[in-house]
């Protein structure tokens, strides 16, 4: 303070945390210039208590996030409600025809219909699987069961999943000669890897190339999944891993999603100690990465 007054003359609301009698803190603002009073110079130096103002601001804070939170929760009822809708109408719809048409429907008919409720009873195992998983993590609740895991296996095994699922893409994996076993969930960890590939398929076009690569860096294993898709715009990337998400995505480009899967994994990944991130260029494509530390704390 004393520097700022010699190198500027004077001093304008600097912000100064001082502690009273009471030993109470209160933070002030600061300010001091020289003035002139019958021709001795001196210095005038004034203080204003802002401690009520600063609390009120950060319970104006605290009440804004809560607020955002309270939309983001409203935002993904909604799309979930519609997520379970969508499913039962189709197995609802179809078992009605079922038994309704029995005998008036070909074998091939019938097939198309217990294929299509098959379809569906998966996609709401899916969903409700996922709202317990993300139930659980909000209430630091979900078990982690940590076995040595050979990672590259479970990535073999991941693409050559991914390659059924969508045969229309090129899936290249990119593994060193050597990984050492990592100790993690590896059904957990299994599922961020499925859902970051899904997330590549389903956001890049047919005949494109989706990678899954892993390297060791220092003390941790990074697994990155790149594609070459549409991309997310710079304005998104902030908010990519909120619960949400994927539904005002969704709104935008009336694609599928419970707006729960990069929240999960986001979640899955720091139950783990390791982080998750994402870069991506509109129009370029997607890198999706996290670590997982090679030695537990």
């Amino acid at each position: 303070m004393l520097r700022t007054l010699k190198q500027h003359g004077r001093v304008r609301n600097e912000e100064l945390q001082l502690r009273a009698k009471s030993g109470e803190l209160h933070t002030v603002l600061f300010s001091a210039e020289p003035i002139d009073i019958g021709g001795e110079k001196c210095i005038l130096a004034t203080q204003l208590d802002i401690t009520e103002y600063k609390k009120a601001m950060e319970k104006a804070g605290e009440v804004e996030e809560l607020k955002k939170l309270d939309r983001l929760r409203t935002e993904l009822l909604a799309n979930i409600s519609h997520e379970l809708r969508t499913p039962l109408a189709g197995i609802k719809g179809f078992a009605t025809m079922l038994l309704d048409y029995e005998r008036r429907l070909k074998p091939a008919e019938k097939r198309e219909y217990l294929e299509s409720i098959d379809r569906n009873t998966d996609r709401l195992v899916n969903l409700i699987e996922q709202l317990m998983v993300m139930s659980s993590l909000e209430a630091g609740a979900l078990s982690i069961n940590r076995n040595p895991t050979a990672i590259d296996r479970m990535c073999r095994e991941a693409i050559e999943e991914g390659r059924v699922r969508s045969p229309r893409h090129r899936f290249v994996l990119d593994l060193p000669a050597k990984l050492p076993r990592v100790k993690i969930d590896s059904q957990r960890i299994r599922q961020v890897i499925d859902n970051i590939i899904d997330n590549a398929i389903k956001y890049s076009g047919a005949d494109t190339e989706i990678t899954l690569a892993v390297q060791t860096t220092g003390e941790e294993l990074l697994v990155t999944v790149t594609d070459h898709g549409a991309g997310i715009p710079p304005e998104d990337l902030p908010t990519i891993f909120e619960p949400a998400f994927s539904y005002r995505n969704k709104l935008k480009t009336g694609g599928p999603g419970s707006g729960l899967g990069l929240s999960i994994c986001k979640g899955l990944v720091e139950a783990h100690g390791g982080r998750i991130w994402l870069e991506s260029e509109k129009g370029k494509g997607t890198r999706c990465s996290f670590t997982l530390p090679l030695a537990l704390p």
